[in-house]
């Protein structure tokens, strides 16, 4: 009897023995659906403006020489820059072709198409040039004929009639459309048109007006940039 009350005891002292060590490995186990919110809280926020990033543009390129040659002709209704020095009719683009940066294919294989100085001095004296041939051809032609004013009476100074004609020259040398009551998108043109009819003798007011915005919008940098 006493042997079988000791191993009672003894098989009693190892089961409470297994369950505190059970209850204590318990305790160090956290719970699966328990969140750890400790993982954050020693996160430092990024309060930092996020750096602009700066993407890629297109490159601004002018026109060929050869564009450049088929699209005067276009606007000007067939005019280019020719001249005579005695040894008959030149062209002016052809003859300064080399120096404008076309290609030779000797030395110079590919044209070189960023905007230069050259160029806009180029525009402008073919400008000077083209634009008194034009006025002076236009105001012998009909008005069904005309390329550079629109409306009937070519000495006009009606502002609705010269509007509308400026309207008609944005779309002729850029292909921009303006909406007949968007006074705002020619303005300044106008404005030019009207300063130099009023300074111009009685005579010459629409001719002066019109050679005025020729010269303009031959030189305008959207005519030969793209």
């Amino acid at each position: 009897m006493k042997k079988v009350f000791n191993l009672d005891i003894c098989f009693v002292v190892v089961v409470l023995l297994v369950c505190l060590s059970t209850a204590c490995s318990d305790e160090n186990v956290d719970s699966p659906g328990d969140p750890d919110v400790s993982t954050h809280a020693d996160i430092e926020q990024d309060t930092k403006e996020p750096t602009p990033v700066t993407l890629p543009a297109r490159q601004v390129r002018r026109l060929s020489i050869d564009q450049l040659k088929r699209s005067i002709p276009i606007v000007t209704d067939g005019l280019e820059w020719i001249e005579d020095f005695g040894e008959g009719p030149i062209d002016m683009l052809n003859v300064l072709a080399a120096t404008l940066g076309a290609p030779d294919y000797l030395l110079i294989t590919q044209e070189n198409l960023e905007p230069s100085l050259i160029i806009a001095k180029f525009m402008q004296d073919a400008s000077h040039r083209i634009c008194p041939r034009w006025i002076a051809r236009d105001k012998t032609l009909p008005v069904t004929e005309r390329s550079l004013v629109i409306h009937e009476d070519w000495n006009s100074l009606d502002e609705t009639l010269v509007k509308a004609n400026i309207r008609a020259l944005l779309f002729r040398f850029f292909a921009r459309a303006v909406a007949s009551d968007d006074d705002e998108a020619i303005v300044d043109l106008y404005e030019l048109f009207d300063a130099a009819a009023s300074n111009a003798p009685i005579v010459n007011k629409a001719e002066d007006g019109w050679l005025a915005l020729c010269l303009a919008l031959m030189t305008e940098p959207d005519f030969v940039l793209y």
